[in-house]
């Protein structure tokens, strides 16, 4: 197994056999690598379900595909088969809602420790991944930015990011979206195992509890702005067989657009989460600066 930086700050290739990844010591290889570099990617790796589902499973406890159930071969294997082709609104709605920087998992206290993502299909145009490292983000803002910004607490629902899907959404709409994923609130600055920290920041943060509503979206616009500056992503184009493993507490992610045309299919696994969204005041302190 060969590894290489991509960036000084984000991402690692992987040059392995694909069966090479259920050898004995390579998940605990792969899982220090993912904590280090945050993005992992595997170019042409052209893994199997099987060994992909083998290789979740070797990662840690694989989360559930219930709400993406959409009864295909590949769900009935338990992965996620992110595709255009679907005839269910809600369905739709997810996978055109990951056209926004985003954290997996903000509707948990335990948000999605990893996400695989394997390309069966790559796209004709458009639908690369970006990746933004969330942990060197934040370390480098500056001193008092941090204080102004500690103790703050910040809303997530899932309407805030798919009501832009739609010019006038309806209030079925937001009651569907609300049964899913009301909203949930979180310390805006999350103290994390490891001494890093990361800004819950995406397109399911709604507001700042207690801010007025046009300083609670300027806010979350200049950090979002902020966290995904080019220094800090990585934009990954890809390729028919490729696998990407990513450090979900560590990053936003994004699709870029693309139409049903594109042909764009792929297979995602998630991992349960491992850490709890902890609440800064207990361990703010403990953070490196």
């Amino acid at each position: 197994m060969i590894i290489k930086p991509i960036t000084a700050e984000i991402g690692a290739t992987v040059e392995v056999a694909p069966e090479a990844v259920l050898a004995d010591g390579a998940a605990q290889l792969l899982l220090g690598a993912l904590n280090h570099y945050n993005v992992l990617v595997f170019p042409r790796v052209n893994m199997s379900d099987d060994i992909f589902l083998a290789l979740t499973a070797a990662l840690g406890e694989m989360h559930e595909n219930k709400v993406t159930d959409d009864g295909s071969a590949a769900s009935n294997k338990g992965i996620f088969r992110i595709a255009l082709d679907k005839d269910d609104k809600t369905q739709r709605e997810f996978i055109l809602g990951n056209d926004f920087w985003h954290m997996d998992g903000m509707s948990y206290t335990d948000p999605v420790k990893a996400t695989l993502l394997k390309c069966e299909s790559a796209p004709k145009q458009g639908g690369d991944t970006g990746f933004a490292n969330l942990h060197a983000a934040y370390a480098a803002l500056p001193e008092e930015r941090k204080r102004r910004l500690a103790g703050l607490k910040v809303g997530h629902c899932l309407s805030s990011s798919l009501r832009w899907l739609y010019e006038h959404p309806t209030a079925e709409d937001f009651a569907r979206w609300d049964a899913i994923f009301p909203r949930l609130e979180h310390p805006l600055v999350w103290a994390q195992e490891g001494g890093k920290a990361a800004l819950l920041i995406g397109s399911t943060a709604n507001d700042i509890a207690g801010m007025a509503q046009d300083d609670s979206r300027a806010l979350l616009d200049e950090l979002l702005e902020w966290c995904t500056q080019d220094r800090f992503t990585y934009r990954h184009k890809w390729h028919d067989g490729d696998l990407v493993i990513f450090n979900n507490p560590g990053l936003l992610h994004r699709s870029f657009p693309y139409d049903d045309a594109a042909g764009r299919v792929m297979h995602r696994t998630t991992l349960k989460g491992r850490e709890a969204i902890t609440a800064e005041a207990g361990a703010f302190a403990s953070v490196k600066q």
